[in-house]
């Protein structure tokens, strides 16, 4: 996605864990709010509870709000876990450190914090939208991760051979088997944002 010079001097470009210069005071993305909240302190170290199929590599994420153009450029590395209906995403910084586990059940989800700060909702929709002002497409990663679709849910096959599903137009990298890069897309509002997932290592732990 082409970034015209005045987008370019509004933008920052940092790692998971690291803040910009400048206080975040727009709407902001998950990551966002995990690379402010793994500089807080006192900082603890946070563990993996779900047990069962994990996938771990590496993402980017580009956030441009349509308020007003500013642009975050954020990287990492992510574990993601399931086990039946649980989910268990965590986010690391370039260290391995983990910044931030989201945890998702049937009963509820919850987003915690490396400083000990938890936010609680009963979905992960639902709480990203609460916690952070937007959805984060967790429901549709438990299918795209494996190269999928949600059979339940509406699907589009776009003109430039991408697909689209809860609005979040998806490219899977070529190849057999499972994706090893998947490249999603979010038009907004509130925000654009340009997700890639590079999957390192597939297998139980």
């Amino acid at each position: 996605m082409p970034i015209d010079s005045a987008s370019a001097r509004r933008s920052s470009t940092h790692s998971f864990g690291v803040p910009s210069r400048m206080p975040w005071r727009y709407g902001t993305s998950l990551v966002l709010s995990i690379a402010l909240a793994g500089c807080a302190s006192p900082q603890a170290a946070l563990e993996r509870t779900v047990v069962g199929h994990t996938i771990e590599g590496r993402l980017s994420v580009r956030y441009r709000s349509l308020a007003d153009d500013r642009t975050e450029a954020l990287s990492g590395r992510f574990v993601w876990t399931t086990s039946g209906d649980e989910l268990e995403l965590g986010l690391l910084d370039p260290l391995g450190q983990t910044v931030a586990l989201i945890r998702s059940s049937p009963a509820t989800s919850s987003i915690t914090f490396r400083d000990g700060r938890r936010v609680d909702g009963a979905t992960p929709e639902s709480l990203t939208q609460q916690a952070l002002g937007w959805t984060v497409p967790l429901h549709g990663l438990r299918y795209w991760l494996e190269g999928e679709t949600d059979r339940d849910r509406d699907v589009e096959r776009l003109t430039d051979g991408r697909l689209r599903q809860d609005d979040w137009s998806i490219r899977f990298g070529e190849g057999d088997g499972p994706p090893k890069r998947i490249d999603l897309h979010y038009p907004g509002p509130p925000a654009e944002i340009d997700l890639r997932l590079v999957v390192d290592q597939r297998g139980a732990p």
